[in-house]
């Protein structure tokens, strides 16, 4: 068992650190976010008067989605596995697009991040696989 044990204690962290730095590469970053339009805030407050609208509507603006083009948008709420909350996912369904854009922020409402499921594909954000 000695043997082994000091095998292990010899391995460095390092090809695991530049995997994740690879993988990592791969995401989009997250744009930079400004003030929302007028417009956009306009728009999705008429659609769900949620305290993190303001957030998710300079999202749509730095990722250059037209607030027209959202037909709903609804929020659920992120839960640890002690039912503290984590965050909201808010979940929109495009005119033109089948599936969802999706934005996460975190319970301060702070911009995490933004992807899109069903077959939604919108530049500049990562498509996920579900």
């Amino acid at each position: 068992m000695t043997g082994l044990r000091s095998s292990f204690s010899q391995c460095s962290p390092i090809p695991a650190l530049l995997a994740a730095i690879a993988l990592s590469a791969c995401a989009p970053l997250p744009p930079r976010l400004e003030a929302p339009s007028q417009a956009t805030v306009s728009t999705l407050t008429r659609l769900n008067g949620h305290p993190c609208t303001g957030t998710v509507a300079s999202a749509l603006d730095a990722y250059h989605v037209p607030p027209q083009s959202v037909r709903d948008l609804f929020y659920t709420q992120r839960l640890s596995g002690e039912s503290r909350l984590l965050g909201y996912t808010a979940w929109m369904h495009l005119i033109d697009q089948p599936g969802s854009l999706v934005m996460d922020v975190d319970r301060s409402c702070q911009f995490e991040q933004a992807y899109t499921r069903g077959g939604a594909e919108l530049p500049g954000i990562y498509r996920s696989a579900f």
